[in-house]
């Protein structure tokens, strides 16, 4: 009897050890490949200093299979046995978590980590403490215990392990929506950009900017800037000066695209005003331009350009059209006409709507539900 229980538990142990194996291979390769993707090619881009071609497929797969040779060898060495053999994946989940707890400053040149000191401190604490309990426990560990129990605590264990990984690497959603969108915008992927995070309300200064950028090389300024939250008038358009909140994109990048850089100190709408009207930017410049003029509130401005730069017959795009609207309640002489009769009922159902509701709070709310893909509400609510 008691050699069947002894078979039973041997494998019991070897089946728990191949479960724990796949559900660790499965969660490395998934929160590798999918959700920690961007990070991770990060980080390759940082070491390598952009030099080679990052395959997040070919890495996940690499990186997991040395980690569970890792654990293999962790295991061999210090010997873990029944209910807790799965700690030996301790160090595997450690260096999971370390390998994506990264943040912008990934990219600069002084970037260092805590972790560079504290991961093999916290690795040799580990050696110590499991070599001490296998010496102090050594006739429980080699009890053999009921195979579900088994089964039960090591899955436990592996759980805790991913959970701390998971905790250990940036999980910061705002974070993510930048690489992801830098991402595409490199891969030329213009509308891919526009989808990163297009039902958030959220949006930091590089993810605006960035999005600016992928309208603008598909030519979709006009068409698609109020779209998304700004909440940074023309700032919206330019990076920070500050590395450390900005990617692998600097203003380089928009200089390139506006085809002049600005003079030290020259201030950035003067700087717009001075490319359009000398003629020494890219055809990009003017939609640039004429984006600041709006997100700056500027409605008298945005009229006299769009009369010096635009034909009469020319064809507008969706947003120039809607402050075009709000221009010509204070300009009747202006000499473009908006014939578009969708567009002009939607107006005055703005208007009418601003009238139903009961406190400052409740208009500005229920207009954004309503409007707030429009110029007119960002022009009357944006603060």
């Amino acid at each position: 009897m008691s050699e069947y229980i002894h078979t039973a538990y041997k494998k019991a142990a070897r089946i728990q050890t191949v479960v724990c194996g796949f559900l660790f291979a499965l969660f490395s390769f998934v929160y590798l490949y999918v959700f920690q993707r961007d990070v991770l090619e990060a980080l390759h881009f940082s070491l390598a200093h952009g030099k080679t071609h990052f395959a997040p497929l070919a890495s996940a797969i690499i990186i997991t299979f040395i980690l569970i040779l890792l654990r293999w060898g962790v295991n061999c060495l210090l010997g873990l046995k029944g209910n807790v053999r799965a700690f030996s994946y301790l160090p595997s989940c450690l260096i999971l978590g370390v390998l994506t707890d990264i943040g912008k400053n990934i990219y600069t040149e002084d970037y260092h980590t805590p972790w560079g000191w504290l991961l093999p401190i916290i690795l040799l604490i580990y050696s110590l403490l499991v070599f001490w309990l296998r010496r102090l426990l050594r006739n429980r560990l080699n009890k053999e215990s009921n195979p579900v129990s088994l089964m039960n605590y090591n899955l436990l264990i592996l759980i805790l392990l991913c959970l701390m990984t998971v905790l250990i690497g940036n999980t910061n959603r705002k974070f993510h929506h930048e690489l992801e969108a830098e991402r595409y915008l490199r891969e030329h992927r213009y509308t891919e950009v526009l989808k990163v995070g297009e039902k958030s309300l959220e949006a930091t200064r590089t993810l605006t900017v960035l999005r600016s950028i992928a309208m603008s090389r598909a030519g979709l300024l006009g068409e698609k800037l109020f779209a998304y939250p700004q909440y940074y008038r023309s700032d919206g358009l330019f990076f920070a000066n500050d590395s450390m909140q900005t990617l692998r994109y600097t203003n380089d990048s928009i200089y390139y695209l506006l085809g002049v850089r600005p003079y030290t100190g020259e201030d950035r709408m003067e700087f717009l005003r001075n490319i359009c009207y000398r003629g020494t930017g890219k055809y990009t410049a003017l939609d640039y331009y004429l984006s600041a003029l709006l997100l700056e509130k500027q409605i008298d401005a945005f009229g006299k350009a769009l009369t010096d730069f635009y034909e009469t017959e020319d064809t507008l795009s969706r947003y120039y059209k809607e402050a075009l609207l709000m221009y010509r309640e204070s300009h009747p002489n202006c000499p473009f006409l908006i014939t578009d009769s969708i567009l002009i009922k939607r107006y005055d159902e703005y208007h009418e709507r601003k009238t139903d509701f009961a406190s400052s709070v409740m208009e500005r709310n229920g207009m954004r539900r309503e409007f707030g893909d429009t110029y007119w509400w960002y022009f009357d609510y944006q603060e």
